[in-house]
């Protein structure tokens, strides 16, 4: 087993500052509801619901953090113990996020904080069944954070997502790059609502992207859920940041 510091996770400043940009979005045009459970796989130290709290402590009604890695698992209830002192009350499950299983009907607000890229794999199938089962549903919002390094391995990229560019109508390979690192992780939702067939069921619309670098280069991206159906150009063109000159939207 590696040392233990180093079974720490610990993020810097910028994480937080591009997370709470977009927490600052979403409750100033899209928040529903008064109270949101909190699903998060934020790291050991469990900033991301100190963040949460401060923000408004009425907003989390309750907080349970993942940890699928035992190493990790003893920082993170230690650090939740001390929360709680607080008045911050995060339960902390040693398990993978996506085996999550809703408890309570009021909305719930998930911060996926993905290491790697949210493209390629299996993370769309993962997406696919929360949405089936109904973990994911209307009046949910979700952020996801992805890697976005200089070489992804384009080879690999541009055969992946061809269809997707495709339908966007992009050729020129500098924009099938930019486009890429805009919308990857729409594509993988997008790819999850079609694998379960639910792209008439309900609308998942993107609030926007903040770019920020922490150990690497990496974006943190919003998504809120809704009624209404979601088509693929309009849920790529309408997102905030694919709009904007090139690069992210926004920077910190």
């Amino acid at each position: 087993m590696p040392p233990a510091e180093k079974c720490r996770t610990r993020y810097g400043a910028y994480k937080y500052a591009a997370l709470h940009l977009l927490l600052a979005r979403w409750l100033r045009n899209h928040a529903t509801a008064n109270q949101y459970c909190y699903v998060t796989l934020g790291g050991t130290e469990l900033k991301d619901c100190q963040s949460v709290h401060f923000i408004d402590p009425r907003m989390m009604g309750s907080a349970v953090s993942f940890e699928t890695g035992r190493d990790r698992l003893g920082f993170a209830v230690a650090n939740a113990a001390s929360l709680a002192t607080c008045g911050v009350t995060v339960t902390v499950q040693n398990a993978d996020i996506f085996d999550f299983r809703r408890v309570s009907e009021e909305p719930h607000l998930f911060f996926f904080d993905f290491e790697g890229i949210c493209a390629f794999g299996d993370y769309y199938l993962k997406f696919a069944d929360m949405f089936l089962n109904g973990q994911l549903r209307e009046q949910d919002t979700f952020f996801i954070t992805s890697y976005l390094g200089r070489n992804p391995g384009w080879r690999k990229v541009m055969n992946e997502f061809d269809a997707q560019f495709r339908i966007l109508g992009i050729t020129d390979v500098e924009q099938k790059k930019v486009s890429y690192q805009r919308a990857h992780p729409s594509f993988t939702i997008y790819s999850a609502l079609s694998h379960a067939n639910m792209q008439t069921d309900i609308q998942v619309n993107c609030i926007g992207c903040v770019e920020y670098r922490d150990t690497s280069p990496m974006g943190v991206y919003g998504y809120v859920v809704g009624t209404g159906s979601t088509e693929f150009e309009r849920f790529i063109r309408e997102s905030p940041y694919y709009h904007a000159n090139r690069g992210i939207a926004a920077r910190i």
